[in-house]
């Protein structure tokens, strides 16, 4: 790994390691995925155990430098860690780092007997202050690690790493509510991240497994740490300041819906990583988050040819010596404010200004949204995972939804406010939004007309769910009734094959770039 270090960075890095004092600070995350040395101490995972399953002093140098390349590129000036044995080798991680010309001088770790992995941090910043937090008397679960970092103003962190999702909501309640009372005690307006695997999606809420709901729907990251206000909408950067007590924005919503992920679960894309800020972190003065700064790391080489994580290698029983972490890392920057200045959230009197009632055919001709809008009234009339339609009226307007509709019921009416929305290749796609009040089950039945060739001509079918399609595919086009239709399958390893005769259930008449189309979103749809 060769890396060039031009003079001026050479001279920042000093002073980094000298515990100079920044005016920005690079904060990133990464659940590291098992990193054990080789000294067998009776609390390993069974596939680490020193000298079984191929796990050796030269299987480790090789993870070593994987993650040493991984942290090199990100370049953070602290990095928050999971899943990390012991002291021992994040000192060895450290001492990688060093060696391949990206070194952290500082490191601080949880501890505690009995636990196969704790959470770690290394940090380019003096480390002034650090601390241990029991999620229980009984100790058994994983601590949280608190940082104070030589800063000034001064700067904390809290690194976790919840209960996996093997367990029920509750264990992560515990989580939460440890770290809310260490919250509570801290002197007002103190400058604080969280951070960290926190095994939870930034909409638990709205999304949580019922076998895992043994809380009446309460959830750790949502309710007891506050990333939601008391309408149950999820907290944004405009809001962040409106309200008293603990609260925080979970900086997912920073980006859009699609891309709210960094851990690839078969197929099931998660955002059970995070970042959370307080109000500190956004009220004009001391350190203050840089709007737009919150990304996941996604350089090429941590994917594989089909899309999925590099994570490392484990078949058959042994290590292969490649590849990353089943996660990736995440990343955001804190600027300094000396003085005071105007905040960098919308002003208030921007906020409270009422949001305007549109109907889906007045959103269809925007371009792009600058402010929320209401939508009311309106049904799922399908749901393909996080993807679905809305529908006004058995015979009204249809819109998409992209990566806006996992927590929606199929068939049942809304309430909503839309935050994102934005034209793919021609199609209009509502990209963000929220519940605000849910409604009856609808008679889906009257929402989905029978399928007539000529509706591909009627501009007023765009965009809605249609049934009954029956014909012959050729060539990228299905005939119906001898009329040649383009259709696409978004699915596309489950495409027909050429002359195959189908029967489709349901499709949807969409636009892409200069053509309408139909569009198959799911395998169970012919």
């Amino acid at each position: 790994m060769k890396r060039f270090f031009p003079p001026l960075f050479l001279l920042l890095l000093t002073l980094r390691l000298w515990g100079g004092d920044p005016s920005s600070v690079k904060i990133a995350s990464w659940n590291v995925e098992n990193l054990f040395d080789t000294r067998a101490q009776g609390t390993e995972y069974e596939e680490y155990i020193p000298g079984h399953h191929g796990w050796s002093e030269a299987m480790l140098r090789k993870k070593l430098l994987n993650l040493s390349e991984v942290i090199c590129d990100l370049d953070a000036d602290v990095i928050a860690l999971q899943e990390v044995e012991n002291d021992g080798i994040l000192a060895r991680l450290q001492q990688t780092l060093g060696r391949v010309g990206c070194p952290y001088r500082y490191r601080a770790i949880t501890t505690g007997v009995g636990r196969p992995v704790h959470v770690a941090l290394l940090s380019r910043i003096k480390i002034v202050k650090k601390r241990e937090i029991s999620v229980t008397r009984y100790g058994r679960e994983r601590r949280i690690l608190e940082i104070t970092l030589a800063t000034e103003p001064s700067l904390r962190l809290f690194v976790n790493h919840w209960r996996s999702k093997r367990g029920p909501e509750s264990e992560r309640v515990r989580y939460a509510k440890a770290l809310r009372r260490r919250l509570e005690r801290l002197p007002a307006g103190t400058e604080y991240l969280l951070l960290g695997d926190f095994n939870s999606d930034y909409r638990e809420y709205r999304v949580i497994d019922r076998r895992h709901n043994d809380t009446g729907g309460i959830t750790g990251i949502n309710q007891i740490l506050k990333t939601i206000d008391n309408q149950g909408r999820l907290i944004r950067l405009a809001t962040l300041g409106q309200g008293k007590g603990v609260r925080h924005l979970n900086l997912w919503m920073e980006l859009e819906s699609t891309q709210r992920w960094s851990h690839n679960f078969y197929g099931d894309k998660e955002a059970i990583d995070a970042i959370l800020i307080p109000p500190s972190l956004a009220d004009g003065e001391g350190w203050e988050y840089r709007p737009g700064s919150f990304e996941v790391y996604r350089p090429r080489y941590l994917f594989g040819s089909h899309g999925e994580i590099k994570r490392w290698a484990y078949r058959h029983g042994k290590h292969l010596g490649r590849g990353y972490s089943d996660h990736l890392p995440i990343y955001a920057t804190l600027e300094r404010v000396s003085g005071r200045k105007p905040s960098i959230r919308v002003k208030k009197k921007d906020v409270r200004k009422p949001i305007p009632v549109v109907t889906i055919s007045e959103l269809l001709k925007r371009q792009g949204l600058k402010s929320p809008v209401h939508l009311k009234g309106v049904t799922l009339v399908a749901r393909w995972g996080r993807h679905g339609i809305l529908q006004a009226g058995p015979r009204g307007a249809s819109i998409l939804l992209y990566g806006a509709a996992q927590g929606l019921e199929e068939g049942r009416s809304y309430d909503l406010t839309v935050y994102g929305f934005k034209h793919y290749a021609g199609m209009p796609e509502i990209i963000d939004l929220e519940v605000d009040r849910s409604g009856g089950k609808q008679d889906l039945m009257s929402f989905l007309p029978a399928f007539d060739p000529r509706m591909m001509e009627e501009d007023r079918w765009l965009y809605h769910l249609v049934r009954e399609i029956h014909g012959r595919y050729h060539r990228g086009k299905i005939l119906v009734d001898g009329t040649a239709i383009a259709i696409h399958f978004k699915k596309r390893a489950r495409r027909p094959k050429e002359g195959d005769f189908l029967r489709i259930k349901r499709a949807q008449i969409g636009y892409y770039k200069d053509h309408k189309e139909l569009v198959v979103w799911d395998r169970s749809d012919y």
